[in-house]
Order: structure tokens, then sequence, then C-alpha cells
């Protein structure tokens, strides 16, 4: 962890909730943070701050919404994101002024977001957690995943730092995902993160 967590003294964990996934990836990282003796606030909805709740029921939570997508049943997913673009940064722009009130209330002094567009703050230390540098896309689409690492990286580039949950070499996980791009240049390799390390 950073030299900037190590004296940050309330740090609020906040994971997407789009599946599992991004929470269950947190696990590890909040263990830490209490091994530090760090007070740690998680933040989420629905099924993942149920999880979170479940796996550190004695940690504070906030009730926090993010984005929020329909999917298709019958049609590509990529057209029906498409559709929900405008929708999709109305949501950044809401959970990013929603986070200042957050971390007024709660005397908050850094971020941990996984894959949340929106948390980063330029008053306190915030870290964007992702393993998907490039948002790989079918191949019709193809042509777009330059365009989306670009959008992708303007957002990535307003935190302090970038995790990649994964590793810098030849030898990794995420192939393309994370290693097809140059990464950003706040960004750093962690290594693998599972809720069971």
């Amino acid at each position: 962890m950073s030299f900037l967590i190590a004296h940050s003294s309330k740090i609020l964990v906040a994971p997407l909730n789009w599946g599992l996934g991004h929470a269950t990836r947190c696990v590890p990282i909040v263990r830490a943070l209490l091994a530090e003796d760090k007070e740690v606030v998680l933040a989420g909805e629905g099924f993942v701050l149920e999880f979170l709740k479940k796996e550190f029921p004695h940690l504070q939570t906030i009730e926090f919404k993010g984005i929020s997508i329909k999917y298709s049943s019958a049609n590509s997913q990529v057209w029906a994101i498409l559709r929900q673009i405008p929708k999709i940064f109305f949501a950044i722009i809401k959970e990013h002024f929603e986070l200042k009130k957050i971390i007024e209330t709660h005397n908050i002094k850094c971020v941990i977001s996984d894959n949340r567009f929106g948390l980063w703050n330029k008053k306190i230390y915030t870290i964007y957690i992702t393993h998907q540098i490039l948002i790989k896309l079918p191949e019709k689409f193809s042509w777009l995943e330059k365009i989306t690492y670009h959008i992708h990286n303007q957002y990535i580039k307003k935190y302090n730092e970038c995790w990649i949950p994964d590793f810098a070499d030849e030898n990794n996980l995420s192939g393309d995902l994370s290693h097809k791009y140059p990464p950003p240049k706040n960004a750093k390799f962690i290594g693998i993160l599972s809720r069971f390390s």
C-alpha cells in the first residue's frame, strides 16, 4: 500500500455493484488496512453491500448507489450499453458529488474505489482499482477499443493512484485488458487479489 495510505486514518472502500467480483477482491485490501489499525468504512449497494456486511460485520457501512446498467436478454450487450451512455455519465457525475458529502459527513481521509469512475476528489488521496485498462469489445466493435481506452484513462488520471490487481510481466492473468496499451502514469501492478489470500 502507498505511503499516503499509511498516514490516512479513515479510509472509504467502495466497489462497483456489477457482480461480486469487485467486492471480493476488496476483501484482502480491507483486511490489510485493518491489520494496520486503520478505520475502514465500506460503501456500496444491494447484494454487494450485504456481502461486505457479512464479511466485516463490525465495520461501518454506507448505502452508496452507483451506476445501474440494464442488460439485453436477446440483443447485443454492446448496443444495450451504448444506448445507456448518457445515463452512465450522469451517474458518474452524481456519485462524484455524493462522495463529497460522504467525505465531509464521515471525515474520510482516503478513498479506494474498485471500478467506480466518479470517486475521485482533489482534497483527499484517492485510489482506483481496475484490471481492465482496455475495455474489451466484440470483434465487430474492436475499432472502438482505442477510443474507450483513452476515455477510461481520462477518468483514471483523476485519481492519485491506479492499482492493477495483476502482474506486470508476461506471466499475467488479464492479458490485453491491462497489457495491450501502456498503463496510466499513476498505475502500479499490485499482484493478484483474492478473498482467500
